[in-house]
């Protein structure tokens, strides 16, 4: 991996070598992007309106696209930029305005046209994070990207809902997949879930639950590194032995090989082995999700996640980008005045 003015890639006979390594064994690789500058300085990103930022962009869309055939963008494709030159080419737009614009633009003319015009095969997924109040704050347009982009994907992490930065409840990792499934019906990928600020191991396996819950059709369990974390006695919640969904210590017991010898669970892989293993007999018998729709129009900006907050209280909730019309029952909320014919 060498070092270069905006990040890290990797060299060619890298890449090449671990391809191979993965797909003589039967496993299916893509190439991944996270356009980030410094994630530990108050995640820095590219400046999309600096031209040597633009250049380096663009070039790394090229160069992924040359050694794959699908493409994710990690959920870093935005900017917090406020340089000199992004105040001078705002000019009297608000910053959602402009990042709005900006983005876009960039999606298409730096990373989608360059990339197909190398590998016209490549298909492009971007992966939206879970803050669905924010996105247009800081570029993601969830009217435009969705188009232009081959396919979406879902960060469907709450993580730890009291103590983390942005209180996410449980149900969200199930209501955010549905929002976006109805952003772009068929064209949602799947849901992405890590076991990062989980203060017990019940909110990994309830990430994993949830998600499943939304019919995705697939979760990537990010990354291999983190799954190799050690099992920590702090990880028990305080509640556990009560009889809960998720049981701590049946989770460790010792699991049967198919030579006979036993194994103890030593890492959080086995808890995503366990959540999966205890919802496998259900989860072919699960409809089609429903809810109170509740019209969210695109780019809007109201209550911090009350839908959310309302799914947790027992109300199904099912947010929708465009007026649900016929629906018996509708859910509007402060975000609901950013309707451009209210």
């Amino acid at each position: 991996m060498k070092p270069i003015a905006t990040g890290y890639w990797f060299d060619e006979k890298t890449i090449e070598a671990a391809k191979t390594f993965f797909e003589t064994r039967g496993v299916k690789v893509a190439g991944g992007i996270t356009y980030t500058v410094n994630e530990r300085n108050r995640y820095e990103t590219f400046c999309y309106t600096n031209p040597e930022h633009r250049k380096r962009v663009k070039e790394i869309a090229e160069y992924t696209a040359k050694h794959f055939d699908e493409i994710i963008l990690d959920d870093f494709f935005f900017t917090d930029c406020k340089c000199e030159l992004c105040i001078k080419a705002k000019g009297h737009l608000t910053w959602t305005q402009y990042r709005l614009r900006l983005m876009t633009e960039a999606a298409k003319d730096l990373v989608i046209n360059p990339a197909k015009a190398v590998n016209p095969e490549v298909k492009i997924v971007i992966k939206f994070q879970n803050w669905y109040e924010h996105f247009q704050g800081l570029g993601f347009n969830l009217e435009a990207e969705p188009e232009l982009f081959d396919g979406i994907y879902t960060g469907t992490e709450t993580r730890d809902p009291v103590h983390s930065g942005q209180h996410l409840q449980q149900y969200e990792s199930y209501l955010i997949y549905r929002y976006f499934e109805n952003i772009k019906p068929g064209g949602n990928g799947g849901g992405w879930v890590d076991p990062g600020g989980m203060a017990y191991m019940d909110r990994y396996a309830e990430q994993l639950w949830m998600t499943l819950f939304a019919k995705a059709p697939e979760i990537t369990l990010f990354d291999f590194r983190q799954l190799q974390r050690p099992i920590h006695a702090t990880d028990r919640a305080a509640w556990q032995g009560s009889h809960t969904s998720f049981d701590f210590d049946d989770m460790l017991k010792p699991i049967r090989l198919e030579n006979g010898k036993t194994v103890p669970p030593t890492t959080i892989a086995r808890a995503a082995g366990y959540a999966f293993e205890h919802v496998d007999s259900v989860l072919g018998k699960l409809g089609h999700p429903v809810g109170v729709k509740s019209y969210k129009p695109y780019n809007s900006l109201g209550e911090d996640f009350l839908q959310n907050f309302l799914g947790m209280a027992g109300m199904p909730m099912d947010i929708v980008p465009v007026f649900p019309a016929e629906a018996k029952m509708i859910l509007l909320t402060e975000s609901a005045k950013f309707d451009p014919s209210s």
